[in-house]
C-alpha cells in the first residue's frame, strides 16, 4: 500500500518537534511493510518567492520526506483568496510529487487545517482520505468561525479518527461528525531504555510541554511552591515558549531557583533520557486532545499525576498515578505531596507493560492500517 501523510510538517535540525507526532505514526505505518511519503510545505511569505516550487526529497528511516516552501500573501491577506492559492500551490506539489513518486493509494491528512489539501487531491484525482485530529482547538468549549469554515473536509474525508473519546464527542457534538477513536502512539525509542533505579536522595519531578498559557506550568509552579519541599525535590520543566519570562518570573517570586529548573527546548531523545532520570511526570494542563507526553514517561515505568483535561483520564489508571481537577494549585500540590512519599507503590514494570500493550507503534499502527484498508475496500 502506498500512503501519503499531508502533515503539519517534519521534524529537523532546526525544528525538532515541528510534526514529530505525524513523524512518529509515519514510521510506524512503513515499519509494517507499506511505502510510506510525507509532503511537508513550509508555508513561507512573499520575500521567499524565489524559493517556492522546489521539491527537495530525504529519506528518514523508513518513510520518504518531500519538502517544498509554499508562499502565504501576509501580510496582505484575505484569508479566503490565501487558502485558495494555497490549496492551488499544493496541487501543483503532488502533481510533482506523483511525476517523481508515482500515485499513492490513500491519503493521511493530521488535523482540520491542513485537510482541505487532502479534499483537493480527492477532487482532482479520486484519492481516498483519512484524516486524524489532535488539535487541541478542536477540543474547545466552543471552536471558533475561522476554524468551524475548515471543517467541511471532516464530511468530505472517507474516515475521521480522534485520539481520544472526549475529543470524538467534542467533534460529533460542535460538527455533527461521526468519528473513531485510535489513542496516539509511542515511538518505540521511548521503551528502549527505563526508569533509573537511583541511589541518591534526590526526588525528581519533570514536567514537557510547550510554555503556553494553555499548559499551566505557572499553575505547576505554584503548586510546587505550596509543597514547601526540601531541597533535595527538584522540578525540571523541559520546552520552549512564550510563557517562559512568566514561569521565570514564578521560580524567582517562590525563591525556588535552586530546584525548579527550565531546561528549554529538547530533542526527542534528550527527553528520553531526562524522563529515565526522574521519579514522577507531572502534567498541568488546561486542556488536552490525548497527552502524548504522558504515555512516553509511562514507557519509562514513571507513574504520573496529570491533570483532569480532556485526555488523561479516558487511559490513566489508578495504578499508573493520579488525576487531579484542573487549575487547582492546591489539589495538584496535595498529589505532589503523595508521590513523594508513596512513589514506590507504583509497579513501574506494569506501567510499562501497560503502555506498550494499549500505545506502542505496532499495536496503533495495526489499528490505522485497518482503517486504511476499509476506506479502500469500499472505494473499489
Amino acid at each position: 500500500m502506498k500512503v501519503l501523510f499531508v502533515p503539519r510538517g517534519f521534524p529537523s535540525e532546526k525544528d525538532p518537534m515541528n510534526g514529530n507526532y505525524e513523524a512518529v505514526q509515519a514510521e510506524a505505518i512503513a515499519a509494517k511493510g507499506h511505502e510510506v511519503s510525507v509532503i511537508a510545505v513550509r508555508w513561507r511569505s512573499m520575500i521567499h518567492l524565489f524559493e517556492c516550487g522546489k521539491l527537495k526529497y530525504r529519506k528518514v528511516g523508513n518513510v520518504l520526506v518531500c519538502e517544498c516552501n509554499g508562499i502565504r500573501m501576509y501580510p496582505f491577506r484575505i484569508p479566503k483568496m490565501d487558502k485558495h492559492i494555497m490549496r492551488w500551490q499544493f496541487k501543483k506539489f503532488f502533481q510533482k510529487y506523483v511525476s517523481d513518486k508515482g500515485m499513492p493509494d490513500i491519503v493521511h491528512a493530521h488535523i482540520i487545517s491542513n485537510a482541505a489539501y487532502a479534499v483537493v487531491l480527492k477532487e482532482n484525482y479520486h484519492l481516498p482520505f483519512v484524516i486524524t485530529e489532535h488539535w487541541s482547538k478542536m477540543f474547545a468549549e466552543r471552536i471558533s468561525k475561522v476554524t468551524m469554515r475548515d471543517t467541511f473536509a471532516y464530511k468530505k474525508a472517507d474516515r475521521v479518527i480522534c485520539v481520544s473519546e472526549a475529543l470524538a464527542e467534542n467533534l460529533k457534538k460542535q460538527c455533527g461528525i461521526q468519528s473513531v477513536v485510535i489513542h496516539n502512539m509511542v515511538s518505540n525509542e521511548f521503551f528502549k531504555s527505563r526508569k533509573i533505579g537511583r541511589h541518591d536522595k534526590l526526588f525528581r519531578f519533570i514536567a514537557v510541554g510547550a510554555l503556553r498559557d494553555i499548559k499551566r506550568f505557572d499553575l505547576l509552579v505554584e503548586a510546587f511552591a505550596f509543597c514547601h519541599f526540601p531541597e533535595n525535590v527538584k522540578l525540571d520543566i523541559v520546552g520552549e515558549g512564550i510563557e517562559r519570562p512568566l514561569i521565570d518570573s514564578k521560580i524567582k517570586q517562590y525563591g525556588l531557583e535552586n530546584q525548579v529548573s527550565l531546561l528549554g527546548l529538547k530533542t526527542p531523545e534528550e527527553v528520553s533520557n531526562l524522563l529515565c532520570q526522574s521519579d514522577c511526570f507531572v502534567l498541568s494542563s488546561r486542556l488536552e486532545t490525548f497527552s502524548i507526553v504522558v504515555i512516553e514517561a509511562m514507557a519509562k515505568g514513571l507513574p504520573v499525576i496529570a491533570t483532569r483535561c480532556g485526555g488523561p483520564e479516558t487511559f490513566l489508571r489508578p495504578e499508573d498515578g493520579i488525576l487531579v481537577p484542573k487549575e487547582n494549585a492546591k489539589e495538584l500540590a496535595n498529589a505532589m505531596k503523595i508521590m513523594t512519599q508513596h512513589n514506590q507503590d507504583y509497579d513501574a514494570e506494569a506501567i510499562r507493560q501497560y503502555c506498550y500493550d494499549n500505545f506502542s507503534q505496532d499495536v496503533i499502527a495495526d489499528k490505522i492500517i485497518d482503517i486504511y484498508k476499509q476506506v479502500l475496500q469500499n472505494n473499489n
